[in-house]
């Protein structure tokens, strides 16, 4: 009977031992989390946030406005107008105004072909090769000192034989003023005279007067 009581005291023992390793296994297990999960939950509580994606879709073209791709270097204004000169508009400037032809009488006085013959005939060709140009040699009476008072002019005359363009030499006048004798010569320089007759080459005395 002793030795019944013995068995049963240690049984009691070993159920009681075991009872109380289970529930301490069972307490150990429901608050002691897995260190594997442990590991990964202190993981995520340290990571940054991930970043936010957009869900909308970036456009796969852009307009871009004008003033964004402008030149750096801006160009130059352009003025609203032009000045109207003629140079600015790329035309020649207007010739100046012809001189008013004054008041005077022009006239040949006098004609003296060297080594003759001083007939008509021969100084005829000379005439009309002087007389279209009258009006000239009136404007040039406008550079008289004193246009009241008339005067005489004369000049050497070269003609080729062949006429055209002669040779002036030996201006001489007593009217006086700036430009005027110039101003004859060049009238006789520019004259395109006849083929004299003959045709070779002939001296000219010629000599003309301004009358007012």
């Amino acid at each position: 009977m002793k030795s019944n009581m013995k068995n049963i005291v240690q049984f009691s023992r070993g159920t009681w031992v075991g009872m109380a390793v289970a529930a301490l296994s069972a307490c150990s297990g429901a608050s002691a989390p897995d260190s594997s999960a442990a590991a990964s939950n202190a993981v995520a509580s340290t990571a940054p946030p991930a970043p936010s994606v957009a869900t909308t879709p970036l456009s796969t073209t852009s307009t871009v406005a004008p003033s964004a791709v402008a030149p750096s270097s801006a160009a130059p204004a352009v003025p609203d107008a032009l000045p109207a000169t003629p140079s600015a508009l790329g035309a020649p400037s207007a010739a100046p105004a012809e001189t008013p032809i004054p008041d005077v009488k022009v006239k040949n006085i006098g004609m003296h072909i060297g080594g003759g013959p001083n007939d008509e005939a021969t100084k005829e060709p000379i005439k009309r090769s002087v007389q279209p140009h009258f009006d000239a040699l009136r404007r040039c009476f406008a550079k008289v000192d004193d246009p009241a008072k008339g005067g005489d002019f004369g000049v050497d005359v070269l003609i080729e034989g062949n006429g055209g363009k002669a040779k002036i030499s030996h201006p001489r006048t007593a009217l006086k003023g700036a430009g005027f004798e110039e101003c004859v010569v060049s009238v006789f320089e520019a004259i395109e005279f006849l083929k004299p007759k003959g045709g070779k080459k002939t001296m000219v005395s010629y000599s003309i007067r301004f009358t007012p």
